[in-house]
C-alpha cells in the first residue's frame, strides 16, 4: 500500500521537521511596529515597552508603515496611529492589511486621538484588533500588547508553517505540470468563494491551507501516471486514488493542521457518492472539501498543462456545470461559484484550437 511506503514516511518526517523549525522561528523575539508621525509619541511608546522582550521597528507615515508591515520578516503586532500622514492614514493602512489574507493575522492596535465613539467605530470598521486613546497609559499599553501577542503566539505554528506548506505544494504543482502561480491561484479562488458564501475568518484560514495542501499526496504518485493523457489502467487508477490518503499521512503529524485534514482527504469525493477515498455523498462531504474540489477542477482547466492549452473561463464554467449534472459536484455550490467567477474574473482567451480536456479531468471517476 502507498500509505506505508518508506518514501511517504520520509516526506512526512521531513515536512514535520521543517514545520517544527518554522514554529521555532515564529516564537522568537516579538517584532513590534510602532507607526506614528510624532517623534515624541514614538519615544514614549518605546519607553513604555522597556523591559519587555520586543524588537521595536518604527515608521513615520502611512506608506512607510505599510512597507514595514509587509516586509520580511513581518511584525508580530502593530501600534498604528489612525492619523498617520503621507497620503495614507492609519485607517487605510489597517484596511489594506486586513483585506490581504497574507497579512490579516497581524494584530493591530489602533491609536486614536480622543477615544470617541466615532473614532472607535472607524477603527473597528477598518479591522483593528484593539484600540488605545492618547495619551497612552503605559500599563494599559502593556496589557493590550501582551493580550494580542499571546494570541499571535497561539497561532505561531500555523502562521510560521505557511512558507513550508507553500514550498511543498509548489513542488507538487511543478511535478503535476502546473505553473509556479497555480497554488496561490487555487488558494485565492477558494478564499474568494468562501467569502462569497459567508465563511468566517477562521474558516477562511483553514480553507486557504486546505487549498494549498490538498494535492500534497501527489508527491508520491509516479510521473508516468500524472503525465498520462489517455485512460488510466485499473492499477494506475488505484494508485492515483491513494493521493488524498497519502496527503493526510504527510500532514497528520502536524497538530495545527488537523482541521485541514478533512479537506485534503475528501476533496475528491463526489456528491453522488462515486468519489474517493471514502465514497461520501451529499452533505457527508465537508463543505470546505467541496469548495476545494470545485476550485481544483476550475484551476486545472484554466491553466496550461504539458498535454493541453488552458481552457477559457467560459469553457471551464461549462465543464463545471456539466460535472454537476453528472453528480460529481453539488449543483447549487457550482452555480454559486460560476456566478462569482463570471461576475468578478476577467475572461481569458486561449487559442481556440486548444485540445479537448483529457478524459480523466472530465469523467465522473476523477
Amino acid at each position: 500500500m502507498i500509505e506505508s511506503n518508506e518514501l511517504n514516511k520520509g516526506f512526512a518526517e521531513g515536512f514535520a521537521e521543517s514545520f517544527s523549525q518554522a514554529a521555532v522561528d515564529a516564537q522568537r523575539k516579538m517584532r513590534i511596529l510602532v507607526a506614528d508621525g510624532n517623534a515624541t509619541i514614538r519615544k514614549l511608546l518605546r519607553m513604555g515597552l522597556v523591559g519587555e522582550s520586543y524588537e521595536i521597528i518604527e515608521a513615520t507615515n502611512g506608506p512607510d508603515a505599510y512597507a514595514c508591515a509587509t516586509a520580511t520578516p513581518e511584525p508580530h503586532a502593530i501600534l498604528l496611529d489612525a492619523g498617520l500622514g503621507g497620503g495614507m492614514d492609519g485607517l487605510k493602512v489597517c484596511r489594506e492589511l486586513k483585506s490581504d489574507m497574507q497579512y490579516r493575522t497581524i494584530p493591530i492596535v489602533m491609536l486614536t486621538t480622543t477615544g470617541s465613539n466615532e473614532e472607535i467605530n472607524e477603527a473597528v470598521e477598518a479591522g483593528a484588533d484593539e484600540f488605545l486613546s492618547k495619551p497612552i497609559n503605559r500599563g494599559e499599553l502593556k496589557v493590550r500588547l501582551r493580550s494580542i501577542t499571546r494570541l499571535h503566539k497561539g497561532n505561531a505554528e500555523l502562521i510560521g508553517a505557511e512558507s513550508v506548506a507553500l514550498s511543498l505544494a509548489r513542488a507538487v504543482a511543478s511535478k503535476d505540470g502546473y505553473s509556479s502561480g497555480h497554488v496561490e491561484q487555487a488558494a485565492n479562488f477558494a478564499v474568494a468563494f468562501g467569502k462569497a458564501i459567508g465563511l468566517d475568518a477562521a474558516e477562511l484560514k483553514m480553507l486557504r491551507y486546505g487549498a494549498i495542501l490538498h494535492n500534497v499526496g501527489k508527491i508520491a504518485i509516479p510521473d508516468s501516471i500524472l503525465e498520462k493523457t489517455g485512460p488510466l489502467t485499473p492499477r494506475e487508477r488505484a494508485l492515483f486514488h491513494q493521493h488524498p490518503r497519502v496527503g493526510c499521512d504527510i500532514c497528520a503529524p502536524l497538530k495545527p493542521l488537523s482541521p485541514v485534514l478533512p479537506i485534503i482527504r475528501h476533496h475528491k469525493e463526489h456528491f453522488d457518492g462515486t468519489g474517493y477515498p471514502d465514497g461520501l455523498r451529499g452533505n457527508e462531504i465537508p463543505l470546505k472539501a467541496q469548495i476545494v474540489g470545485i476550485v481544483d477542477v476550475y484551476s486545472a482547466l484554466t491553466n496550461d498543462r504539458p498535454f493541453r492549452r488552458a481552457k477559457s473561463q467560459a469553457e471551464a464554467v461549462e465543464i463545471l456545470r456539466h460535472r454537476a449534472k453528472q453528480g460529481i459536484h453539488d449543483p447549487e455550490l457550482v452555480d454559486k461559484f460560476c456566478d462569482m467567477i463570471q461576475d468578478e474574473a476577467p475572461e481569458d482567451t486561449p487559442d481556440a484550437s486548444a485540445a479537448p480536456v483529457p478524459a480523466h479531468l472530465a469523467a465522473p471517476t476523477l
